[in-house]
């Protein structure tokens, strides 16, 4: 009998941890169990880019920002896998990836297609141009070749300002190599992104900020809700303890305009 009541306790405690546990630890439907796995338009410095060059290391403020987040919800293994970014909502909604981390703009379109998290950073366009060009706002684009990444809200943006023509290039260091090449007047992409590549490309500048003021956000598959919300609540908690502004100065230098 004593036995028996004994193997009875026993049970009870394992249903009792089993429980806890779940509810301590709800299932986010990872494809993996205690990893995260990120799909990211790699190279778009200094959000996610491979350091140092030729390696296969992924860094970058969107990196760091998931790695924080999913460390709030006990999640301590991202791996980032490189997706284009024209492609990128589709393999999200086929379910490639646990979610997409690759500054990506919140618009009515894609969330037709995949789940958004709030937004976790704001945005602008911006206008690129070889020094010396005689373009300085986008007031004298109209009848010139502008460049631009596929898929992306600048090449949307870049086709409302009477171009001559647009071209759009798969990589965003492409554009900008069009740009230097002079094969394209101008190039018209997110102002962080831009910004930070004429500290290496010497002879291009940011002549003009577009204010746009998109919100970037994670993308999940349709049906995440459970890990979409832990990604909001984790954001919640790392905009509270400071991790979020320490994320932003380390890339941008500064900490962001709302803190």
């Amino acid at each position: 009998m004593r036995r028996w009541i004994s193997a009875a306790l026993c049970a009870a405690l394992a249903l009792s941890v089993a429980a806890t546990a779940s509810a301590a630890a709800p299932d986010l439907g990872l494809k993996n169990d205690g990893e995260v796995t990120v799909g990211s338009d790699v190279p778009y410095a200094p959000f996610e880019f491979y350091s140092p060059p030729g390696s296969d290391t992924i860094v970058g403020f969107d990196v760091d920002l998931v790695k924080a987040v999913a460390r709030t919800f006990g999640i301590s293994k991202v791996t980032f896998k490189r997706q284009a970014f024209d492609t990128i909502f589709l393999a999200v909604a086929q379910k490639r990836f646990d979610l997409a981390a690759s500054s990506i703009s919140i618009t009515p379109a894609r969330a037709k297609t995949v789940l958004f998290s709030a937004p976790y950073f704001t945005a602008n366009q911006s206008l690129m141009v070889r020094r010396g060009s005689d373009i300085k706002t986008t007031r004298d684009l109209a009848g010139k070749t502008l460049g631009a990444q596929t898929g992306t809200t600048g090449a949307d943006l870049a086709k409302t300002f009477k171009p001559s023509e647009v071209k759009t290039y798969q990589l965003i260091d492409d554009a900008f190599s069009a740009l230097q090449a002079g094969r394209v007047d101008a190039v018209i992409n997110d102002f962080a992104i831009s910004a930070y590549a004429t500290k290496s490309k010497k002879n291009l500048v940011v002549v003009q900020q577009i204010r746009t003021k998109e919100g970037y956000g994670l993308a999940f598959p349709k049906g995440s809700e459970a890990l979409r919300n832990a990604f909001n609540r984790g954001l919640v908690t790392i905009k509270r303890n400071g991790t979020y502004d320490r994320i932003y100065k380390r890339w941008f230098g500064t900490t962001p305009a709302s803190s």
